[in-house]
């Protein structure tokens, strides 16, 4: 991940009521927010601790913020969770990039499979340029001090070569054809902290694609769902089971 998506930290202890200055490496995270001077963020400090700040200033090598309000728990999650899903038409990548912000997944990777929207003008139609924007919308909704990064799309073999998928903990595939109930998802260990999602088309992944896969092929009982909600339906499961949501 990037540094501008990474979670706002000050190198030292914050206390409510106080002024502080941030340095260029923060500033640069400020602006990649959007944030504006009367502006609310979520700022982390050296104990772990989150709060909300007020922006005051910000120019391009500093920011002063105050410091205004204790957060009650972490808004960020233990698991950095890699969500996968297959380019889905009628611009729909527009509300997963914003919910599943919401919901803390870390990287949101779009994949050409053989049932979705392929590249080209028919992408260009789902908006693509949109997608990160969504995506920091849901972060600051939600009050993120961090942002969800939103990837160019890639190919299916490129997902299942990429770091994202090979070197995660847990790797899961949600598809109507699997052969697991959602229960798999508990053999993950609990300490597991890189964990990967993939999410088919609706029409579901191609025969060749679920033999490539090489993961748990997981399906929600009986009820084909439309795969943006089978999208939230897995990141909230597996926040719960290895997240912050249990």
């Amino acid at each position: 991940m990037r540094s501008t998506f990474l979670p706002l930290r000050h190198l030292r202890p914050l206390a409510v009521g106080e002024t502080v200055t941030l340095g260029p490496e923060l500033a640069e995270g400020l602006a990649a927010r959007q944030v504006n001077p009367k502006e609310a963020f979520t700022l982390s400090d050296a104990e772990g601790r989150f709060f909300r700040a007020s922006l005051l200033e910000l120019d391009a090598r500093s920011a002063r913020a105050l410091v205004y309000e204790p957060m009650v728990a972490s808004p960020e999650s233990p698991i950095a969770l890699t969500v996968m899903v297959a380019v889905l038409a009628r611009q729909r990548m527009l509300f997963v990039a914003q919910k599943t912000a919401e919901l803390g997944a870390a990287r949101l990777v779009p994949v050409f499979t053989e049932h979705s929207v392929g590249p080209g003008k028919a992408l260009e139609k789902e908006k693509p340029w949109a997608w990160q924007g969504q995506g920091l919308k849901g972060s600051r909704q939600c009050r993120r001090a961090s942002v969800m990064e939103v990837a160019s799309p890639i190919s299916f073999q490129a997902a299942l070569a990429s770091r994202d998928w090979r070197d995660a903990e847990g790797r899961f595939a949600l598809d109507d054809a699997g052969a697991a109930p959602c229960d798999a998802i508990a053999r993950v260990p609990r300490g597991a902290t890189r964990v990967a999602l993939f999410v088919g088309p609706e029409g579901g992944f191609s025969a060749a694609e679920r033999e490539a896969l090489g993961a748990h092929a997981v399906r929600f009982g009986g009820r084909v769902v439309r795969a943006e909600t089978a999208v939230l339906m897995g990141v909230t499961l597996l926040q719960h089971r290895l997240g912050d949501l249990g």
